[in-house]
């Protein structure tokens, strides 16, 4: 880890002249100046092993105070959080004095997925760029995040720009494994407004020709994971007996298998399938406009039910993900154990759906057991203000889309901001498209150079027209 600091603080020194703060305000900087930097920015932080055991986190949120501290920002302004191997970086940008308005969160994480430069065929923590692609782990999750929303920090800074309020950078260290970082510091924010998440959310635009989108996340399903476990005395293998442990697991998780639990939903859901409707058309496309109007509606969710996607989003789920048993090639089993993790719809506590499973299971002997402490968190409210600057930001990026709230299956440092008390908005700066597999957390993530490109202004942009209407400045 020493070997990894040293060469932070000494990249840090040799950045070029590009990345260092003027003296004093200057012009907005040119496109290419902005891609120049960005471009040199990315490099480095995705040259950072920043998985969990490398003690890499650290050392990369030492290079970003350090670039930070470059364009302007006073060093009391920036804060490293270790804790054990990981950190989180904090950075404040200061406000118009006096004003009375609550801080806005811009959040990312530092942290990736792990990957092997035998199974990409190449180096996945160097940047590399083949045929227009740029390859790399964390291209998309989430070092692009971390790029845009330092980098619009930096250039806002580098322009004398003052907010009409005070803006909070998290960077967290350990979204990616058990979050610890974050949750240690959300709740240090708890008088924030609202935060934006740029680790969910984001465009989406059709293969030919067709209507781009932009969604922004509002409200994620609680992860929690459960372990079922069948006991029973065992026995030697030559004398089979018929309350095998394995088998008894096996007949539970099939039930679990078979079992879909009910539909639920609310007005974000509703609303996210209404307006996606008329863009996917077709018989699902009925469907979805059907169950906006009348929920619950049993032929809709018939054709709902067959699109892997969208069921997701109407009803919690439980699935099989590992099992352990035995203990010798010769012995019956003394115990069986399956892991098994959901993703429960919010509303729906984490009680309520281990009570589900014992019922569906109805095998009275198994244990189950919650694993860790699973956090419950409800839906955010799109701020107005918000709402606002976003649509003026995408009447640049993507005429005519306005950004429709959605939920999201997966889960990301947000769900602890929300349960903190902190409305959470994801959204995010990439617009994805049909032709392009981004395959982040697989091998060879990857981004276009035109993604790449797009998206460099998006925080920049939303932060002026967010906070910088009553400096009478044009977002561009």
């Amino acid at each position: 880890m020493r070997l990894i600091l040293v060469a932070a603080v000494i990249s840090g020194l040799a950045a070029s002249s590009a990345l260092a703060a003027p003296a004093g305000p200057a012009r907005p900087a040119s496109q290419d100046t902005v891609r120049t930097e960005a471009r040199q920015l990315f490099a480095e932080i995705i040259a950072f092993p920043t998985v969990e055991g490398r003690g890499a986190v650290p050392a990369m949120a030492a290079y970003l105070a350090g670039q930070m501290r470059q364009a302007g920002f006073s060093p009391a302004d920036i804060q490293i959080q270790p804790l054990g191997e990981t950190a989180s970086l904090i950075v404040h940008y200061p406000g118009r004095p006096g004003s009375v308005r609550k801080p806005v969160l811009f959040l990312a994480h530092m942290d990736v997925v792990d990957a092997s430069q035998a199974d990409w065929g190449r180096d996945p923590w160097t940047l590399t760029e083949v045929d227009g692609m740029l390859y790399g782990r964390g291209v998309v999750d989430n070092k692009y995040g971390v790029l845009t929303m330092a980098q619009a920090f930096m250039r806002l800074k580098r322009e004398g720009f003052v907010p009409d309020r005070d803006l909070v950078l998290i960077f967290t260290g350990d979204e990616e494994t058990v979050a610890t970082t974050t949750q240690s510091v959300a709740p240090q924010f708890g008088k924030a407004d609202y935060a934006v998440n740029s680790d969910a959310g984001g465009g989406y635009l059709p293969g030919g020709g067709g209507k781009a989108a932009y969604s922004a996340q509002v409200a994620e399903k609680t992860y929690a994971t459960f372990e079922i476990t069948a006991r029973n005395s065992g026995g030697h293998s030559s004398a089979p007996r018929a309350d095998n442990a394995i088998y008894q697991l096996s007949a539970a998780l099939q039930k679990v298998g078979a079992y879909r639990f009910p539909a639920r939903w609310n007005a974000v859901t509703l609303s996210n399938l209404a307006q996606s409707a008329p863009d996917i058309g077709g018989d699902l496309g009925q469907a979805m406009a059907r169950f906006a109007t009348h929920p619950g509606d049993p032929d809709a969710l018939v054709v709902i039910d067959r699109d892997p996607t969208l069921v997701n989003e109407i009803r919690t789920t439980c699935v099989a993900t590992r099992l352990k048993a035995g203990h010798a090639e010769n012995a019956l089993p003394v115990a069986a154990t399956a892991t098994v993790n959901c993703r429960i719809f919010p509303g729906e506590t984490v009680a309520q759906t281990r009570a589900t499973l014992a019922s569906v299971m109805a095998d009275d002997s198994l244990e189950i057991a919650v694993l860790g402490n699973p956090l419950e968190s409800d839906f955010s409210t799109v701020p107005e203000e918000l709402n606002r600057a976003l649509t003026e930001v995408l009447s640049l990026r993507a005429p005519g889309v306005k950004p429709a709230p959605y939920m999201e299956a997966g889960a990301s440092d947000g769900l602890y901001f929300r349960a903190a008390g902190i409305p959470t908005i994801g959204a995010g700066p990439l617009f994805l498209t049909d032709n392009v597999d981004n395959n982040y957390h697989g091998n060879n993530e990857r981004l276009t150079v035109a993604q790449f490109n797009d998206g460099l202004d998006h925080y920049y942009l939303l932060i002026k027209a967010l906070t910088g209407g009553r400096n009478g400045r044009p977002i561009r």
